[in-house]
C-alpha cells in the first residue's frame, strides 16, 4: 500500500494551482487533469466540504461523461469488494449503501491560493427533478430522487441488490471545496469561503456590467435595458445564494424562483434602510424588463447598477472568512 505524504498536502495543493494558474478552470481535460494530479500525489486522501457543513475524508475516485459533462466524485464503493459476511454486516452498520457518490453538470474548478496553501472550489449547473432523473435513470431497476437542500438532492438508485446513494448539486452555486488534510481549515471556514466566493463573483458580474454602461449613452436603449437584465438576473443568483446561507426555504426550484420570490424571503430580517434599498432596485429593474413606452435613462440604469452593488457588497462584508 502507498503511503501518501499527508502532512505535505497543504504544499502539493499550492504546487498543483500554480500548474493551473487562478482563473476558472472550465476545459474538462484540464478538470480531469487537475483531479488526476490530486489523485497521484495524494491518493484521493483529501477533504470534501460541502456548501452545508457536512464533509467527506476522501475522494476514492472520479468520473467525468464528456457527452453530458456530469461529474462524478466517490466517497465509497463497496462494489464488488472482497467482504467476509461478518466484515459486510460490521460496514452495513454505518454505510449500508453499496456506493456513496456526489455529481454536479460541471461548469468550472476555481483555485484559491493563499500563503504556501490552495484550495480548488467547484460550481455547476441548474438541474431540475426530472433532468436528473433523465441523466441517472440508465440501467437502475429503480430510481427516487430527494430535496436534500435549495443546493442539493439526494438520488437512490437500486440496481438489483446493490443501492446507490448520490448527492446531485443542482445550482450554478460554488458549493464543494477541495481542502488539503492537515490544513487548519476547518468545514465552518469552508463554508465561509464557499459564500463569500459566490458574493465574489456576483460582485465581478456587476462590475463588468458597470464598465459596459460607462461606454452607452441615452441613445443605446436596447443595449441599457439588457445591462440592468443582467444586473437583475445577478441579484436573482445572490439572493438565492444569501437565501441558502440562511436555511430560508423556497418552495420553487432554482429557475422558476424570481426576484419578487427571493426578496419577500429575505426582506423580513432586515433594517429599514436595506429593505428600501431592495424594494428601490426591485422597481428600478422592472422599468427596464417591460415595453413601457417612457424614454431609457442611463441615469437610472446605473442607479439600479450600484443599488445592486451596494447590496451584493453588504452580502460579501457579511460573509468574509474569519480564520481564528
Amino acid at each position: 500500500m502507498t503511503d501518501y505524504p499527508i502532512e505535505k498536502s497543504s504544499e502539493i495543493f499550492f504546487e498543483i494551482a500554480q500548474k493551473y494558474g487562478e482563473e476558472p478552470i472550465t476545459d474538462h481535460d484540464e478538470i480531469m487533469s487537475l483531479l488526476a494530479d490530486l489523485d497521484h500525489q495524494l491518493g484521493g486522501l483529501v477533504i470534501l466540504d460541502f456548501l452545508d457543513m457536512s464533509n467527506w475524508d476522501k475522494i476514492e475516485n472520479f468520473e467525468l461523461d464528456r457527452e453530458t459533462g456530469i461529474l462524478k466524485l466517490l466517497w465509497h464503493d463497496y462494489r464488488g469488494k472482497d467482504e467476509s459476511e461478518e466484515e459486510r454486516e460490521i460496514r452495513s452498520m454505518v454505510f449500508p449503501a453499496s456506493l456513496y457518490s456526489c455529481a454536479l453538470q460541471v461548469n468550472s474548478i476555481v483555485p484559491i491560493v493563499g500563503p504556501n496553501i490552495a484550495i480548488f472550489l467547484i460550481n455547476g449547473y441548474a438541474k431540475t427533478e426530472k433532468e436528473i432523473k433523465k441523466l441517472f435513470q440508465g440501467q437502475a431497476d429503480e430510481i427516487k430522487v430527494i430535496d436534500n437542500s435549495f443546493f442539493e438532492k439526494r438520488v437512490l438508485r437500486r440496481f438489483g441488490e446493490e443501492i446507490e446513494v448520490m448527492d446531485f448539486h443542482c445550482t450554478p452555486m460554488y458549493s464543494l471545496a477541495v481542502i488539503p488534510k492537515q490544513s487548519g481549515i476547518g468545514s465552518h471556514h469552508s463554508k465561509d469561503i464557499l459564500y463569500y466566493h459566490n458574493f465574489r463573483t456576483a460582485i465581478g458580474r456587476i462590475d463588468s456590467v458597470v464598465k459596459a454602461l460607462d461606454k452607452l449613452t441615452d441613445g443605446d436603449a436596447d443595449e441599457i435595458a439588457e445591462k440592468v437584465n443582467t444586473v437583475r438576473r445577478i441579484m436573482e443568483f445572490a439572493l438565492k445564494v444569501e437565501c441558502c446561507s440562511r436555511s430560508l426555504t423556497l418552495k420553487k426550484t432554482y429557475s422558476q424562483v424570481l426576484l419578487g420570490d427571493l426578496i419577500a424571503a429575505v426582506k423580513h430580517e432586515k433594517e429599514e434602510h436595506v429593505r428600501d434599498l431592495l424594494g428601490r432596485f426591485a422597481g428600478m429593474a422592472n422599468e427596464f424588463s417591460h415595453d413601457s413606452g417612457k424614454p431609457i435613462d442611463i441615469t437610472n440604469a446605473k442607479i439600479a447598477t450600484f443599488l445592486a452593488l451596494a447590496y451584493v457588497t453588504l452580502l460579501e462584508i457579511e460573509h468574509k472568512p474569519r480564520f481564528r
